[in-house]
């Protein structure tokens, strides 16, 4: 196997697979190197509970990915490689404890329903109506290094012509989330429905840079929630075939310990059993900023000692805890359209989100958590036994090191040990039994992932939220992962780029980072 490439990759994740396409697709030569034996990073689908129980293990939903650049440029390669997705009647939902609910339709017709009903219409329309002269900007943003100048001009007319419209693009970088939704819609449902969301790219309520994300996710999810078909996994094997018919190569069970650096640059990799791969071009690294610098360049001369504080300081705020669950039979909520697909969040309203957000930011347990509920057997019944389902809980606002409990029931001591995992889990699991009517009757067996598991998955990433990290503004936007990078991908070796999670636009299954690497680097 040849040992010198173009451009050299650490990690297989599904940024890295991404931008090794477009390159292996424009002649260059490329490797991956990953340290699990599949690749795919956190895009990842196994039979966690049980056989014919296929569950998607950390992400599940790729509506940015699926409706954005990436897809559009590769998407007729991977349909003839096998990757179709699959999208139920809603997008999204909310079920609230004491009955209420919301659905975010894929059909505008039945959306506009759902808004006359709640008696939402004039605030979402007036919402789309003011976004509308940002977002013919703002979504090509999300797949651009924000230090070039192609970014610069669009960033310019965002500012500039914002300055007179009734929702200056000012306030969306600097507003939260919570001020730009409940401002514009008044019901419960609906404001459970939409203020959740950017909780999956790393950013609370009340943070600064909240807006933006609220804003961003609204649009994408009035276009639909997809998913592969097959699981989430699915697009990293399809990913990884497409490289591969290029001349790409994929190297497993290869777990680089060091980036080399010679002549002023990076200059390739050793792994920890030694092997080396020199790079003519470029390293890409998918890392956390902190473990890039601390680990994967501990050796490396010339780096601002600035540099390096930054990114040792780099934040995570909060973690991610999971519950997969196989059920004898198809759940069904009260509210029968939340059974159409999609993600519905489960909670209490408003008030109890906040509450269970500054909870896990203090490092307690939530005493009701908020949970994103998703069947992936609700569009996809492949995935399960006739007649079976499986279902994904996942707690977003769960505490890195859980120091106590909120409702004092649960003894924690910062670890996240098997006892404090399967008793928080039976936590979750009775919330969501508060809106799926005989729900533990139904679980043949579940599956449990606490940060502290995300955080031994990978050890390039940071404390169980899968590298992605804090994402308000003091580390988003064009601070994003740290000042020293400006929401850009170059670090500061020449020649070495950090895409994944950490770098701009932040977590979530969209390949964007990795499509503009590799833009840069054949441009």
């Amino acid at each position: 196997m040849p040992s010198s490439f173009d451009v050299v990759f650490v990690g297989a994740g599904h940024n890295a697979l991404v931008a090794a396409a477009y390159l292996a697709k424009a002649g260059r030569s490329v490797a991956l190197l990953e340290r699990s034996e599949t690749p795919g990073g956190f895009v990842r689908s196994e039979e966690l509970t049980l056989p014919g129980f296929l569950h998607d293990t950390y992400s599940a939903l790729h509506p940015v990915l699926a409706h954005g650049p990436v897809f559009a440029e590769l998407g007729d390669e991977l349909s003839e490689l096998g990757l179709r997705y699959l999208q139920g009647g809603v997008s999204a939902g909310a079920s609230l404890a004491d009955g209420r609910s919301a659905v975010i339709p894929t059909d505008p017709t039945e959306l506009a329903a759902e808004l006359d009903r709640l008696g939402e219409y004039e605030g979402w329309t007036g919402l789309f109506a003011d976004l509308d002269q940002h977002l013919g900007s703002l979504f090509p943003l999300l797949s651009m290094d924000l230090t070039t100048p192609e970014a610069g001009v669009l960033l310019d007319g965002l500012y500039e012509e914002g300055a007179t419209s009734a929702l200056p693009f000012q306030e969306l970088v600097t507003g939260s989330a919570f001020d730009l939704i409940t401002d514009r819609f008044h019901t419960e449902e609906l404001r459970s429905a939409l203020l959740p969301w950017p909780l999956h790219v790393g950013i609370a309520p009340h943070d600064a840079g909240g807006a933006l994300w609220a804003a961003v996710l609204a649009a994408a999810l009035s276009a639909g929630n997809p998913a592969p078909e097959g699981g989430s996994g699915r697009l990293a094997t399809v990913l990884t075939a497409l490289v591969e018919r290029h001349g790409g190569t994929v190297i497993t069970g290869a777990e680089v310990d060091e980036v080399l650096v010679g002549g002023g640059r990076a200059a390739g990799v050793r792994t920890t059993d030694g092997a080396v791969y020199t790079a003519a071009h470029a390293v890409v690294a998918t890392a956390a900023p902190d473990q890039l610098y601390a680990r994967l360049l501990r050796y490396a001369p010339g780096i601002p000692a600035g540099v390096r504080d930054q990114a040792a300081r780099f934040r995570y705020r909060r973690g991610c805890f999971q519950v997969n669950l196989a059920l004898s039979r198809k759940p069904h909520f009260t509210d029968p359209r939340l059974d159409r697909g999609g993600a519905v969040n489960l909670g209490h309203g408003v008030g109890e989100l906040i509450r269970s957000v500054r909870q896990a930011e203090d490092g307690l347990l939530p005493g009701h958590p908020s949970i994103s509920w998703h069947e992936p057997t609700a569009v996809d019944p492949g995935r399960a036994p006739a007649g079976s389902a499986v279902v994904r809980l996942q707690v977003l606002e769960a505490p890195l090191r859980p120091v106590g409990d909120a409702a004092e029931e649960i003894a924690a001591d910062g670890r996240w040990t098997d006892e404090v995992s399967e008793r928080f889990a039976d936590r979750v699991v009775a919330e969501a039994s508060r809106h799926v009517a005989g729900l533990t009757g139904m679980i043949l067996a579940r599956h449990v992932l606490s940060p502290a598991d995300l955080a031994a998955a990978n050890p390039n990433a940071g404390p169980g939220d899968g590298t992605a990290g804090h994402n308000a503004l003091t580390q988003g936007f064009t601070q994003r992962p740290v000042a020293a990078h400006r929401g850009g991908y170059a670090t500061a070796v020449p020649g070495l780029f950090l895409i994944g999670a950490a770098a701009w636009p932040g977590p979530g299954v969209s390949g964007a980072s990795g499509r503009a690497v590799a833009r840069l680097l054949l441009s």
